[in-house]
């Protein structure tokens, strides 16, 4: 297997950090750029190859300084919730955070990438993704995702350069691009498992629930940096884009009851109705920490489902289940660690 030297934007995020250690354990040299170099120094530097670089990657000269030496680039780059707004209907109007971060980036990044000559660029969109979504955030993604291979096929056709085919240099034509379209993703650290965990804690008697019956296929953080890794060097996922899902669809209230039942809580979940539930998120999302906004509750109303599993089909992964991998890391189990290392190595061995 080719050795690449690797930027990920987003890398000290939940993915990020967990794609971040498989790559580093396939030998590639991998430099992760993020704002605060020193938060997250005992996270990431522990793992070899790695190298922790404190830049904007928002600036087009510092960007391009930092993925110069580089032959793959991902972008992880990802906000569920604006602390500044911008209008909803991209463009015009004013700039928020989700058009700053899903759409201006994207274009950068990609456009960055095809003038350096840089062969590959690996890209996380979002299920449901699309210009035409509900939410602005979707919306937003959908819009990034398209610039990003839209750029790719421009310079498919405008240029010329050598890849990497096995142990061969070959020559190809322009920026290999591919997207990934997860659902919501678990797994040890992540912000939805243990987010309702912690709240379930916290609330006295009630849990008052918008969307109880949104439909989503969990996928585990593991087959999703799976995905990532075996993409790099395979011709057949060049120009691609795929839906990332577990092996089983759920609505939002049996998660959240599954939750209950692993944290040993006991609260009545009272599904609330659409106004009451646009009235509650116009309140919370005034509120530090944004539990719930009006936007969250437009993407819950697009179902996070795939209709094939790209998972086993492209990249030959059994995708893992809630119930296999939760427990692991919510709750009250006793031999998480164990549990978790008997994954690993079955994974380990997968490979």
């Amino acid at each position: 297997m080719p050795i690449h030297r690797i930027a990920i934007l987003g890398g000290t995020g939940f993915v990020g950090r967990h794609l971040a250690e498989r790559l580093c354990q396939d030998g590639h040299h991998v430099r992760v750029l993020t704002r605060n170099r020193e938060r997250h120094r005992e996270d990431l530097l522990v793992l070899p190859g790695l190298e922790l670089v404190q830049t904007d990657v928002h600036d087009a000269a510092a960007f391009e300084k930092q993925i110069a030496d580089r032959d793959v680039v991902i972008n992880l780059v990802g906000i569920l919730n604006e602390r500044v707004p911008g209008r909803t209907d991209f463009p015009p109007g004013r700039h928020g955070d989700f058009e700053r971060n899903h759409i201006e980036l994207p274009r950068l990044v990609a456009n960055t990438c095809a003038r350096l000559g840089i062969r590959r660029l690996l890209h996380m969109s979002a299920l449901g993704a699309s210009p035409l979504a509900p939410s602005a955030y979707l919306r937003s993604k959908g819009i990034g995702e398209e610039i990003v291979r839209q750029a790719g096929e421009d310079s498919a056709r405008l240029g010329h350069f050598a890849y990497l085919d096995g142990p061969k240099l070959v020559w190809g034509r322009g920026l290999w691009v591919t997207v990934f379209r997860p659902s919501v993703i678990f797994g040890e650290g992540d912000s939805f498992f243990n987010r309702f965990a912690s709240l379930l804690r916290r609330i006295p008697g009630v849990l008052p629930l918008a969307q109880v019956q949104a439909r989503m296929q969990p996928v585990w953080v593991e087959d999703v940096v799976e995905a990532f890794a075996k993409s790099i060097d395979s011709r057949s996922t060049f120009g691609k884009a795929y839906c990332l899902c577990g092996p089983k669809v759920y609505t939002l209230g049996e998660l959240v009851r599954y939750t209950q039942t692993l944290t040993g809580t006991h609260r009545l979940v009272v599904p609330v109705c659409d106004s009451l539930a646009t009235l509650q998120a116009s309140l919370l999302e005034k509120l530090p920490g944004k539990l719930l906004t009006r936007d969250n509750l437009r993407s819950l109303s697009v179902a996070s489902t795939c209709s094939g599993s790209d998972l086993e089909q492209a990249f030959g992964l059994k995708p893992a289940s809630v119930e296999s991998i939760v427990p692991t890391y919510l709750g009250r189990q006793a031999d998480r660690a164990g549990r978790l290392s008997e994954i690993r190595n079955r994974r380990t061995a997968e490979r």
